[in-house]
């Protein structure tokens, strides 16, 4: 049977949510009856895993989100290692990861994404819209150079992007990760000649970290009963 260890990132300052959250860490800006952090824990609390953990980070108020969850295991960073760098200290006796953006908000059936999850990284994305405030053009050859052949203003793209919810093999975090700063673009990277899944999610989902989404996010949790 797998080993399932759930791995809270939660070293964010959170300077886009200092309107809301203060002096306090982005994990403990307010969401519905808790914070942002307890949403994640609760989130996770069916899954079964052997090992809960909240990455956080000395320079960021790591022992203000011990004291707001003491029964939970804090993993404090003592100099900043990247959006992903810290992963390489997860404990053993576990062999994948839920990894979850403190500020990732969604309904995301996670028993199905841990369940369905193969290779050294699975990484739930989501389509989402975006306007290019520009004209694009359309460039193809011509005999004194490239001509213009079509004109779009102001068009709407769709794109694929990554949600900050992911499933990694223990194994290639240590692989991939030496104790030096890196991102998780870069992580992921890394993991993507080994094969890395996309887990595409068609529901809602919120980057929860600017006081507006936050708002957004908390309004539509409340709307679906906090479930």
């Amino acid at each position: 049977m797998t080993r399932l260890g759930i791995a809270v990132m939660a070293g964010g300052a959170g300077s886009r949510l200092r309107s809301v959250t203060g002096s306090l860490p982005k994990a403990l800006a307010p969401f519905n009856e808790g914070t942002l952090l307890t949403h994640q824990l609760e989130r996770c609390a069916g899954l079964g895993a052997v090992r809960t953990v909240v990455l956080a980070s000395a320079l960021r108020g790591a022992d203000r989100i011990a004291e707001h969850v003491p029964s939970c295991e804090v993993l404090v960073e003592p100099s900043p290692l990247g959006t992903a760098g810290g992963l390489l200290h997860l404990p053993d006796g576990v062999d994948r990861w839920l990894v979850v953006n403190v500020d990732h908000v969604s309904d995301v059936d996670r028993d199905a994404l841990v369940a369905g999850a193969s290779g050294p990284c699975t990484a739930v994305t989501t389509t989402v819209e975006a306007t290019i405030d520009e004209g694009v053009v359309t460039l193809e050859p011509g005999p004194h150079g490239p001509r213009i052949t079509s004109w779009r203003e102001r068009p709407t793209v769709r794109v694929e992007v990554t949600t900050g919810l992911y499933v990694f093999e223990h194994a290639a975090l240590q692989e991939h990760l030496d104790g030096t700063p890196c991102d998780m673009p870069d992580l992921v990277r890394r993991l993507m000649p080994d094969g890395v899944r996309a887990w595409h999610h068609r529901g809602p989902w919120y980057d929860a970290g600017t006081p507006g989404r936050l708002l957004q996010a908390a309004a539509w949790w409340r709307s679906r009963g906090g479930r």
